[in-house]
């Protein structure tokens, strides 16, 4: 019995760590962002001409799903982009400590049930 609430204290003080570990969600940007080149295919264009042009760019989107197979693309403009790199790095932090929590909760659960 005393193996067993001393394996629980262990989760906990666990837990508590990884929560204290979270950052602030505030700024937190779910997507992917990267980077396009686009063409405007205007006759005379000299970044777009054919098989000499690499187009405009690079213009950064950012590409979110929207359920159903769907994806959402919002552009980015340069002076944002840097806000929008740390946002997308952000929630990529959020969820790497909420799945390392909820494996902790998992193991509580597997624990008490012993009880």
């Amino acid at each position: 019995m005393y193996m067993v609430k001393e394996k629980l204290n262990q989760l906990i003080q666990k837990r508590k760590r990884l929560v204290k570990q979270m950052p602030d969600p505030s700024i937190a940007l779910a997507g992917a962002l990267m980077s396009r080149m686009i063409r405007c295919n205007k006759p005379g264009c000299r970044y777009c001409e054919k098989d000499k042009g690499k187009g405009h760019g690079p213009i950064w989107i950012l590409s979110v799903s929207a359920g159903h197979g769907r994806v959402r693309q919002i552009p980015v403009p340069t002076h944002l982009k840097q806000e929008a790199e740390e946002g997308v790095r952000r929630f990529a932090e959020i969820q790497t400590l909420l799945k390392q929590i909820s494996r902790v909760n998992q193991d509580l659960l597997e624990e008490r049930k012993k009880r």
